[in-house]
């Protein structure tokens, strides 16, 4: 029985869900899954591909490319501290995309909360 416990506690740990907020009052929920944070946007993905790939330009990293079409896209990236900046979209509907933020390896919560912010500003 206490395994179970804890790993429950574990799991809530984990992936908990949360909000960021935006300079103009909006929120978007998200969730921090495996070292990502991911959230659905109520924007076409064509939109929330030029809103990233001009977040991650604005924060200075360097070699900001990547691919995509209207289905699916991934955008990258590199920070000055050489952590590799990962922004994987999927269209799910003309109008709505989830967005996966990953930041190193084990992905940092707190950048990808920041980067999350600024692609929300752009759009």
């Amino acid at each position: 029985m206490n395994k179970k416990i804890v790993v429950l506690f574990v799991v809530l740990a984990i992936s908990g869900c949360s909000h960021v907020a935006v300079e103009d009052g909006a929120t978007a929920q998200y969730s921090w899954v495996q070292g990502s944070l991911e959230a659905t946007l109520d924007q076409p993905i064509a939109e929330i591909d030029k809103a990233a790939r001009k977040a991650l330009r604005d924060l200075k990293l360097v070699g900001v490319g990547g691919a995509g079409d209207e289905l699916q896209g991934e955008i990258t990236g590199q920070m000055a501290t050489g952590k590799k900046v990962r922004v994987k979209l999927k269209a799910l509907g003309s109008e709505q995309t989830r967005v996966r933020i990953r930041v190193g390896t084990v992905g940092d919560k707190t950048l990808a909360e920041q980067i999350m912010r600024r692609i929300q500003q752009e759009l």
